[in-house]
């Protein structure tokens, strides 16, 4: 398993001001498996090296101010050009004049993605070299920022620096009980700080909370619109009453799960690694394929799904019922129980593709977490990576798609084909394409809501 490092040694500072700046002066590297994120070009001593000499108070100042939105803000596509959650995710927007790596950091849940990349570092002579990416467990990503914070603030104390705002920002977090720690948990998830908000943002995090509660909760805050908050929690409450007319017994599925259902995601000893959730969501379809017999037979209607579970046409009319999702944009289905506990479904109005996708979105969450409340959204939370992953891979396996396509290339012509014969989007056919390695895709121009 990949792991975030923040190796430093503490050197003199010379004519820098400020206690806090002086104290902390050091060589950094930061390693991301085994890559260094802080390799540079140093023009004046014209050395490439893996570290920089920074003030460490900044970079643990950064991580402290940020931290709930650092461990429980998950991205999504209304996020992406938003500066602001650049700035909570981005380290090198807390340089400060000093030379810090251009890294990203994104949690979705279990994970928490890294990025960096190379450029000239403003105000300094150092030129950053290296580019690359990593995910790291998310638990390990906490204690190594933990980590780098305690040792600054130790650094401070034995040099008799006290009450800076770091150090109280840190008591704070650290001094956190369950019930706040969970505060600050669904404020930071709609990117709200949750020690800056006024009574009013108190109240609305609170019955935020109160109305929605434990995986529902958890996949709301990650794709609500913050400006319509309440607006977007009723949709999605009363998506799920809604739903909960739309039963399904599912007894053939149930059967194939309870004879083959392994323990997606877990760990059985410590040097087993925790399987991603995208291929957790690989794996699933994989499997229920390889149950039904199905290799790489497309599934391109709706009806051909319902026949390879055991369902009939009443599944065709249940699921083209739609729920009114229009006050929470970026959710497109919940997933429920009705009053007899079988899995009921709701899903905004789509075309036929979409819901057939969403409908196989909503299959993995019964698999993978059986008589679980939870939300299909676009955000790119653990499980919505999961369930994405079993839909594609269930509705356009990749060994259907190895089988047809020869070369190493394939055009737009060629995917926008597959997708008719698989019946999904040409946008899942590139992802699948792309993520099985199977050949080089010639990026399509347009873009699907379905494989987000």
């Amino acid at each position: 398993m990949q792991k975030l490092k923040f190796e430093i040694d503490w050197v003199d500072a010379e004519g820098v001001h400020g206690p806090e700046l002086s104290a902390t002066w050091a060589s950094l590297r930061i390693a991301a498996g085994e890559s260094a994120v802080t390799r540079v070009l140093d023009a004046r001593a014209k050395t490439v090296r893996e570290f920089v000499y920074v003030p460490l108070y900044p970079l643990a100042e950064w991580l402290a101010t940020n931290w709930w939105f650092l461990m429980r803000e998950v991205n999504n596509p209304a996020k992406e050009d938003d500066r602001d959650f650049r700035r909570r995710h981005v380290l090198g927007g807390g340089r400060e004049g000093y030379a810090f790596p251009n890294l990203e950091m994104f949690s979705s849940g279990g994970w928490t993605h890294l990025a960096w990349k190379g450029g000239p570092s403003p105000w300094t002579r150092v030129e950053f070299l290296g580019q690359g990416e990593a995910r790291i467990d998310s638990g390990e990503f906490r204690e190594a920022c933990s980590g780098i914070v305690d040792q600054v603030i130790r650094r401070l104390v034995s040099l008799g620096i006290e009450e800076t705002f770091l150090q109280q920002e840190w008591k704070a977090i650290q001094e956190a009980d369950v019930e706040e720690a969970e505060f600050c948990a669904v404020a930071a998830g709609l990117g709200w700080d949750p020690y800056a908000l006024d009574d009013d943002g108190r109240a609305l995090v609170l019955e935020l909370a109160e109305r929605l509660s434990g995986v529902v909760l958890e996949e709301a805050v990650a794709a609500l619109d913050p400006q319509r908050v309440l607006e977007g929690c009723s949709a999605i409450s009363g998506a799920m009453a809604e739903a909960r007319s739309n039963g399904l017994r599912l007894e053939g599925l149930g059967r194939i799960a309870r004879e083959n259902r392994p323990d997606y995601g877990s760990t059985s000893s410590p040097s087993q690694e925790v399987v991603p959730p995208w291929e957790a969501g690989y794996e699933m379809a994989g499997q229920l394929r390889w149950a039904l017999e199905l290799d790489g037979e497309p599934l391109a209607s709706m009806s051909g799904v319902a026949g390879v579970i055991g369902e009939g046409s009443e599944l065709l009319e249940r699921v083209n019922k739609p729920v009114d999702l229009r006050a929470a944009p970026l959710v497109d289905g919940v997933v429920t129980l009705d009053e007899e506990r079988n899995p009921a479904f709701g899903f905004r109005q789509l075309g036929e593709r979409s819901r057939r996708f969403h409908f196989c979105r909503a299959l993995a969450e019964v698999l993978a977490s059986p008589g679980t409340d939870t939300l299909l959204t676009r955000a790119n939370s653990e499980r919505q990576q999961r369930n994405r992953a079993f839909a594609a891979e269930f509705l356009a396996p990749a060994s259907g798609l190895r089988e047809r396509i020869p070369g190493r290339t394939v055009d737009g012509d060629a995917i926008d084909e597959l997708a008719d014969e698989f019946g999904v989007s040409s946008r899942v056919i590139e992802h699948q394409i792309q993520n099985h390695r199977i050949a080089w895709a010639v990026p399509h121009r347009f873009g699907d809501p379905e494989a987000r």
